[in-house]
């Protein structure tokens, strides 16, 4: 399963938001608080959509909206302009078209005709209160498409079923559900604010080598932790498999054979924007995107389900020799690659 179908899937399992449901998955002693933690970084990545991106895409915006979408040369970057207060370039891809509303308002409508379906879904809800987050539920020509807290990106994988065709208008909706405020220990249910404004954005993937990336800090980029993502320090988790980059050439690819346990987690890390292309027996699982240096995490689930025979074909058993490799490009600094099991 990618990252960006966890939407869908933590909707369907539940009506709560995707931060209460890793609450439910706890389990005992140390380990337990391990995949705790592990998993509440999953379902940040998916409500942030830190996923797998790649090729180009382009979209003609319906009249009224923007037209010109040809991508800024990546020497050319406008990194302070923003679209109704989206900023143009984010995550990989160029906002095209753009809308928003203050509240007491409840709902946007947006409608473009792609020429291509590797589209970016923007949300946000800004001057809301510190403690206050609404609800959104997303929806395309009617059909639903995922329902969290208001704010972040998301990749649809497939548009299966939402009648969305390259050369066909489709129309984008965002409505405001509801709100929750923070308690001091829990996430409960508050009123939708009066104030503040929210927003919903398409964007449209651009190649990698013509993104405006910002420019590279001055002086040394700040090491990589040496504590793993889930939480945990090596001695706590002997049994995860971590790749790092060669330090004298990290765009070096790197490659291991190990006695597989099936991961919960394959979490990724650089200190620069790059791409990192991971493989599993010569099957390529997931490829880690970093569009700045802000060394944020991303990554996807792991096997526990089996669902990597079915996606892509791996038929992986505990016990079996198996060759993980990494694959860098583009970056230009420190990376690592952790599969964790449960």
């Amino acid at each position: 399963m990618n990252l960006t179908d966890l939407k869908e899937v933590l909707d369907e399992r539940s009506g709560d938001p995707a931060d209460q449901l890793v609450h439910h998955l706890r389990l005992r002693g140390v380990q337990a608080k391990v995949v705790a933690r592990r998993r509440r970084r999953i379902v940040a990545w998916a409500t942030c959509a830190v996923v797998a991106l790649v090729g180009i895409a382009v979209a003609a915006v319906m009249p009224g909206l923007r037209t010109n979408v040809t991508p800024t040369p990546a020497d050319s970057p406008s990194p302070v302009r923003t679209v109704e207060g989206f900023p143009e370039y984010a995550r990989g891809t160029r906002v095209v078209a753009a809308k928003s509303a203050a509240f007491p308002a409840r709902r946007i409508e947006l409608t473009i005709v792609p020429t291509t379906l590797d589209l970016v879904i923007f949300t946000r809800c800004d001057g809301t209160g510190d403690n206050v987050k609404p609800d959104e539920r997303v929806s395309v020509n009617g059909h639903f498409l995922y329902g969290l807290g208001c704010g972040g990106a998301s990749r649809q994988m497939s548009w299966e079923g939402r009648d969305m065709a390259v050369g066909k208008p489709a129309t984008f909706v965002m409505t405001i559900t509801g709100a929750k405020r923070y308690d001091g220990t829990d996430m409960v249910p508050a009123a939708i604010p009066d104030g503040g404004t929210f927003g919903l954005a398409i964007g449209v993937r651009i190649p990698f080598d013509q993104y405006p990336l910002p420019p590279r800090p001055s002086g040394p980029l700040a090491p990589l932790p040496r504590t793993l993502m889930a939480g945990c320090t090596e001695a706590l988790c002997p049994d995860a498999v971590i790749i790092r980059s060669d330090p004298s050439d990290p765009k070096r690819p790197a490659k291991r054979t190990v006695t597989w346990k099936t991961p919960d987690s394959v979490e990724m890390l650089a200190q620069t924007p790059g791409l990192l292309h991971v493989r599993v027996n010569g099957v390529e699982i997931t490829t880690g995107e970093w569009w700045d240096y802000e060394v944020n995490t991303v990554g996807r689930f792991g096997d526990l389900s089996s669902g990597w025979k079915r996606e892509f074909g791996l038929d992986l058993r505990p016990g079996d020799p198996v060759t993980i490799e990494v694959e860098p490009e583009y970056v230009t600094g420190a990376w690592q690659v952790v599969l964790s099991p449960a």
